[in-house]
């Protein structure tokens, strides 16, 4: 399910936004979709690997993990 919405954008975003969407083919909507999913892609490992750092990540041993998939 999509939903619209409306942003403002500096012109020189604007600009670039539609020169990279025209050399790669697609849509600026699409571009600007992909760009966001890179985004919240990143964010979530980042916040992972913070997790890992401090400790509060769990994790499962290699052994529980083959256990747990019965192989």
């Amino acid at each position: 399910m999509t939903k619209k919405m409306t942003i403002t954008l500096d012109e020189n975003f604007i600009d670039e936004l539609s020169q990279i969407a025209h050399e790669l083919g697609k849509k600026k909507t699409q571009v600007i979709r992909e760009a966001l999913q890179d985004y919240f892609d990143v964010q979530a490992i980042t916040k992972t690997v913070q997790e890992y750092k401090m400790g509060t990540l769990k994790t499962i041993s290699h052994a529980d993990m083959r256990k747990a998939l019965g192989v």
